[in-house]
């Protein structure tokens, strides 16, 4: 199906915020294993008509809950394992976690990769997932309300879907340049497709955080670019795309500062350095229309106000997620944002340690009851609505915890500290959401089983999702350095191909096929390939390639037997780099910058030229600046997976096209159109031989092409 013509049964969602569908027109969009999950609200709605206003069902379900229900209903837990076994992938095979699940309708639930293994079972779980919270709500005599089910499908280096497509990263599409809107929109209409074919209803993504620190490990290729502008253009794109599907985008991290991996704070960000960045690019998607926004864990100290931390005397500040300055007098204030907000995963560290003094945020035994519950409270107060992962739902102690942690809050409703009205809010939010996506009209039962898995298997990993992803990869290939060393002569030459791991073997190995039934390469060209011990083709070839690897997880840097002497004798020595995240990762100790630092050595001192491939931040010029090309495509997840194309029944698991589609590039198959979409700064190194960024611009926005 053409991308244009998608899902065309769904354009009323392709609106602006608050413009709900009726009943009516919500259950006419079902597809998929989500259409046949559905069991409505017989016993409120059953009076409701298309002229009935999503605001009069929305408070006629309201008024019929008790606090409980309510309480319950802000509620989303991940359940990736259950008792020490694996990843649950079959409700069945852990009737304790059924058991769990069936006390409350809860919001919904966030799956990971260890719940979603292939396409059959994923429908499946889903939809036994539905159907168990439908015979809880049966249970205790009351109506149902089904899930908001939820994954973590940004594309790139988080992609939830193993089987699924994985599509390029968003930094790969901000370097699309001029297309990069059409792209995101077209990557939205492929994670649609596919998430609602498996039955799940809302993506947690795009990230529409501004990236302002290359080192930061959380985010790396997770953002479009450093241009606010750009970022919520292709961020609101992206959410089209899903919506066109029926699928919810859940954009984040509000306020546009990152994850809060490894503690970070945004000690300098101002206020109004905040307004030129990352609440530039969350106003203009709040002026859009955006449905639903993920808070950040991120601490401001530069404007949000201190609090008295756990041992009552510390002074420190809050994540961003529990702060009433940031959600309340941010987001909803000056914003005007009415929509969802859903917190970061509440289970992370950020929310029991205060990174700047290490002190215990808030009382209690820490990942404790009581501690969740005070952190439940902060969220709720300061105007979030959807309490994300406050614990594992992993064993039997864990749904205790749960039993326990909604009573608490419960708890604090009647004691005072929350008002009612307060919980009334935020349920009213969530159902409003889960009516204008047609969650509220799902049929559960209602479709045949073993259709919606056939439908699946025709949608997810398909051939079209994945020519997709590799057009967009294409087009994303930056040259930043090189012109006049590129490409790669495949013929009558000798290259050494340097991946970063073994993993790397797999793109390298595919992007030579491709190359040699093109004739760009030799078909019998002599290969050697030291990963996997193969060797091909006539030794007395003219055009000879080697393929090794400089780094492995557990060994730190390896230095195969042969390779030294491949790069004696090579024209060309191309050289992938798949990791620059974090400060660490940059300086001369690190194994992995040791191995590139030995390979441009040598192909120097051979007379070869060096190919740098970035596959991932686009630092690598401004690392290693005597490298005689660089190309930069933006991902490096994936590598160990082939990358394949399915079509029909024949679904492959989630690929890497960025690394094949630069090999093409750097070979002559492909040209190399991208633009850089960030900012590189030069590096340099101090006395202590420290590297770090320079406030020069090395490489400015829009290089490249």
């Amino acid at each position: 199906m053409p991308m244009e013509d998608t899902m065309t049964a769904t354009k009323r969602m392709d609106r602006p915020s608050g413009t709900m569908l009726s009943r009516r027109q919500a259950c006419a969009l079902g597809t998929g294993a989500a259409a046949s999950l559905a069991t409505g609200l017989p016993n409120i709605l059953a009076n409701a008509t298309d002229d009935t206003d999503t605001e009069t069902r929305v408070d006629a379900i309201l008024t019929s809950m008790t606090l409980e229900q309510k309480v319950a209903q802000l509620i989303m837990p991940a359940m990736r394992t259950w008792e020490d076994g694996g990843g649950v992938l079959d409700l069945g095979d852990a009737p304790g976690l059924a058991e769990a699940l069936r006390q409350h309708q809860y919001c919904g639930v966030i799956l990971f990769g260890s719940n979603l293994n292939d396409t059959e079972q994923a429908v499946r779980l889903v939809s036994d997932l539905q159907r168990n919270n439908a015979e809880g709500a049966n249970a205790k005599a009351t109506f149902t309300i089904p899930y908001l089910v939820a994954a973590d499908q940004e594309g790139g280096s988080v992609a939830r879907l193993s089987m699924g497509t994985r599509g390029t990263g968003s930094m790969a599409i901000g370097a699309t340049g001029e297309d990069g809107y059409r792209n995101a929109r077209d990557t939205g209409v492929v994670f649609g497709q596919e998430l609602a074919a498996l039955g799940i209803n809302v993506d947690l993504g795009p990230c529409a955080d501004v990236i302002g620190d290359l080192c930061d490990p959380g985010m790396s290729t997770r953002v479009f670019s450093d241009d606010p502008e750009t970022v919520s253009d292709l961020a609101w794109g992206f959410s089209k795309g899903l919506a066109k599907c029926r699928v919810i985008a859940c954009l984040k991290h509000f306020p546009g500062a990152g994850d809060g991996s490894d503690f970070p704070t945004s000690e300098s960000a101002t206020l109004d350095e905040l307004r030129e960045q990352g609440l530039m690019a969350f106003s203009a998607l709040v002026e859009k229309g955006a449905d639903m926004i993920m808070t950040s864990a991120v601490t401001f100290p530069a404007f949000d106000d201190p609090q008295t931390l756990a041992d009552g005397t510390t002074q420190g500040h809050y994540p961003a997620t529990m702060s009433q300055k940031i959600v309340e007098g941010l987001l909803r204030d000056e914003l005007g944002f009415d929509g969802v907000v859903i917190t970061d995963a509440l289970e992370m560290e950020q929310f029991v340690t205060e990174p700047d003094t290490g002190a215990q945020l808030l009382p209690g035994t820490p990942h404790g009851v009581a501690q969740g519950v005070e952190i439940a409270l902060r969220c709720l107060l300061a105007g979030c609505d959807i309490l994300l992962i406050p614990c594992d739902l992993k064993d039997a102690d864990a749904a205790q915890w749960y039993e326990d942690y909604l009573a608490g809050i419960v708890a604090q409703v009647g004691s005072g500290s929350i008002d009612e009205g307060r919980i009334d809010e935020s349920v009213r939010r969530v159902l409003r959401l889960k009516e204008t996506y047609g969650v509220l009209d799902l049929d559960v039962g209602g479709t045949n089983l073993q259709e919606a898995i056939a439908r699946a298997q025709k949608v997810v990993g398909s051939a079209e999702h994945h020519k997709t992803e590799r057009t967009i990869a294409e087009a994303a290939v930056t040259l930043l350095k090189g012109e006049d060393v590129l490409p790669v002569r495949g013929k009558g030459t000798h290259v050494v191909i340097i991946g970063r791991s073994s993993y790397d073997n797999t793109p390298i190995s595919y992007a030579l096929a491709e190359l040699m039934e093109a004739g760009i390469v030799d078909p019998g060209a002599f290969v050697v390939d030291a990963i996997t011990g193969r060797v091909s083709g006539d030794d007395k070839a003219r055009t000879r390639l080697y393929i090794g690897s400089y780094y492995a997880l557990e060994e730190g840097l390896v230095w195969p037997d042969g390779l030294s002497a491949a790069i004696a004798e090579a024209d060309f020595v191309i050289c992938m780099a798949t990791t620059w995240a974090g400060a660490d990762a940059l300086q001369d100790h690190d194994d992995r910058m040791r191995g590139i630092s030995r390979a441009l050595e040598e192909a120097h001192a051979a007379g070869a030229k060096l190919v740098l491939i970035d596959n991932n931040l686009p630092v690598g010029a401004a690392r290693f600046p005597e490298a005689d090309a660089v190309v930069c495509s933006y991902l490096s997840s994936g590598y160990d997976v082939d990358p394949t194309t399915g079509s029909g029944s024949e679904h492959m698991r989630a690929i890497n096209a960025n690394a094949p589609a630069a090999l093409r590039a750097v070979f002559g198959m492909a040209n190399m159109p991208g633009t850089l979409p960030i900012d590189v700064h030069a590096l340099e190194r101090d006395e202590d031989g420290v590297w770090a960024y320079t406030d020069e611009v090395m490489f400015a926005r829009g290089s490249g092409a």
